[in-house]
């Protein structure tokens, strides 16, 4: 089975993006947003899939990564 890992930048980020899951249909399986060394959400899709959002920092290897995925959409 599949399982996505996916990352954002902040706590705040991470609490948006959940919003948005459970809108699209997402269920919180695991829920360790105030978890100070890792926040992450566990969510399974509508189909029972399980993907995780977390907190990830910016890092300038991970910056780089962004601005070359941005050059390609263009």
């Amino acid at each position: 089975m599949l399982h996505l890992d996916l990352t954002v930048d902040s706590t705040a980020a991470l609490e948006q993006q959940r919003a948005r899951a459970l809108r699209l249909g997402a269920a919180v399986l695991n829920d360790r947003s105030a978890d100070v060394d890792e926040p992450l959400i566990v969510f399974a899709d509508p189909s029972g899939h399980p993907f995780c959002i977390f907190v990830a920092p910016r890092t300038a290897s991970r910056s780089l990564c962004d601005q070359g995925r941005s050059r390609e959409r263009r």
